[in-house]
This record gives structure tokens, sequence and C-alpha cells, in this order.
């Protein structure tokens, strides 16, 4: 009966072991899927782009950063200077389209524009800023001088 008894306790300390081992092993599976889940994607290629606009041969005018998959377009202003009682209006010039109005310039503050306004494939365009009237073109398209102009190039590898 003791031997009996022995048998049955060794089957059970290895099934527990067993079964302790498989828990660890699912544990260990789980925290390295965690783990695996926490850590940040890399963006899609093609979707940061940086422009810096400037006129012939000066320092950047503006710094744009477009970023697609976040849906925004960021205009740092850096040199840019409005003749006195003139506007900078900045554009999205399309290549072999017509130049869309992303808003007037203001050296004091960064501009906030949607993604949405430049399309879906923003690196065969780039950007102009346009002197205009006070309050911007009244046409919807340049109506004075573009003096700065900058190509957008991609920020991914």
């Amino acid at each position: 009966m003791d031997e009996r008894r022995v048998r049955r306790l060794e089957r059970s300390v290895r099934f527990w072991r067993r079964a302790t081992t498989g828990m660890a092993v699912i544990a260990a599976s789980l925290a390295g899927l965690v783990y695996l889940a926490s850590l940040p994607t890399p963006p899609t290629a093609g979707t940061r782009f940086v422009s810096v606009v400037n006129g012939d041969g000066s320092l950047p005018a503006l710094v744009i950063e477009v970023d697609t998959l976040a849906g925004d377009i960021t205009v740092r202003p850096v040199q840019a200077e409005a003749p006195a009682g003139r506007s900078l209006e900045l554009w999205y010039v399309p290549e072999g389209g017509s130049p869309r109005s992303l808003g007037l310039v203001d050296r004091a503050q960064p501009i906030a524009v949607s993604a949405a306004a430049i399309g879906r494939n923003p690196s065969a365009g780039g950007f102009a800023v346009s002197v205009e009237p006070p309050g911007g073109s009244p046409e919807g398209r340049p109506t004075g001088p573009v003096i700065y102009s900058g190509k957008l190039i991609s920020r991914d590898p």
C-alpha cells in the first residue's frame, strides 16, 4: 500500500511539473506578444515629405513638412518677408495642374493645413509663395510675383 501511494505521488508530481512548465511557456509567449504589439510601427514609405522654400540662392523663407499618414502640413516661417502693405500667399502647385492656395504666410507663427489640400501624390508637386494684396489673391490664383518656391522631397528612407 505504501508503494501505491508513492507511485501516485510521483505521477502527481510529474503531472504538476509538466503543467507548470506548459503554463510558463504560455505565459512567456503571451508576454512576448504583448511586447511586440507595444512596439511602434514604422511609417509607410512615402508618407512624410519636407520642402525648403526659398528665393534665388537666399536663406530659407519657409520650411514645410507634410505627413500624409497623419494628414497634416506644417508651415514654419523662417525668413519670409512681405513687402509693406502686401501679403504673402502660399500655393501648392501640382505637377501639370493649377496652383491651390494654402493660405497666407504669417511670419510670427507656423501654419497648420490639412494634407487633403495637396492631394494624394504630393511628391509630384511643389510650393510657391506670391506677393498679393492684403488678405490674399482676389482671383484664387497667384496675381503677384512668385518670390519663393521649393520642391517636396521624401523624408522616408
